[in-house]
């Protein structure tokens, strides 16, 4: 590929980079601008993604389950199909720094080993019902982390994509094995 024809594709891919950003921006119905170009910082000494809910929540994710009137074959059927995007399964039983709101699901003397990492605090108990990639499940090692809530926080772990049913019902679509809570966000 001559020069000439590199920097005419780099524009042509810049430019489908922002109409996807764009477009999925619209489906979210936000006018935010989401760079969904894999980062890597330093956490706790090692090199990991660094990963957000304004990624995670980038994407239209059509819920089909018994909630939704889906019979089991139609759910069997949604099931086959992947709506996570590519630039999500990057993260994929990766190693990631995730910055959201922690909201307890197991507390046993003030420390949490399940806990939900929410996209802000409105998410859950405060607002309307979050969409299936608004939140994810955590599961700490060990005895769990000191519960911090109503502030946003880093937390060090494996990200991974697990879309779960359970009784007909999505029950997750995303899931981390927690290694260290790293503190408030600053």
């Amino acid at each position: 590929m001559n020069s000439a024809s590199y920097s005419l594709f780099r524009r042509f891919a810049g430019l489908v980079v922002i109409l996807v950003q764009v477009s999925v921006g619209n489906a979210q119905s936000t006018s935010q601008f989401v760079n969904l170009t894999p980062e890597k910082v330093v956490a706790d000494g090692s090199e990991v993604f660094a990963l957000g809910f304004d990624k995670l929540s980038s994407f239209p994710y059509l819920l089909v389950d018994a909630g939704t009137g889906a019979t089991p074959e139609q759910i069997a059927e949604h099931v086959k199909k992947d709506q996570v995007p590519p630039w999500i399964h990057v993260y994929d039983k990766q190693r990631v720094l995730l910055t959201g709101y922690m909201m307890p699901l197991q507390i046993e003397n003030g420390r949490s080993k399940k806990f939900v990492m929410m996209r802000d605090v409105t998410t859950c108990c405060y607002g309307a019902v979050p969409n299936m990639n608004d939140y994810l499940v955590v599961t700490m090692k060990d005895k769990g982390i000191e519960v911090v809530q109503d502030v946003p926080v880093e937390l060090l772990g494996t990200f991974r994509i697990e879309q779960k049913y359970e009784g007909g019902y999505v029950v997750s679509l995303f899931v981390m094995d927690g290694e260290k809570l790293l503190g408030v966000k600053k």
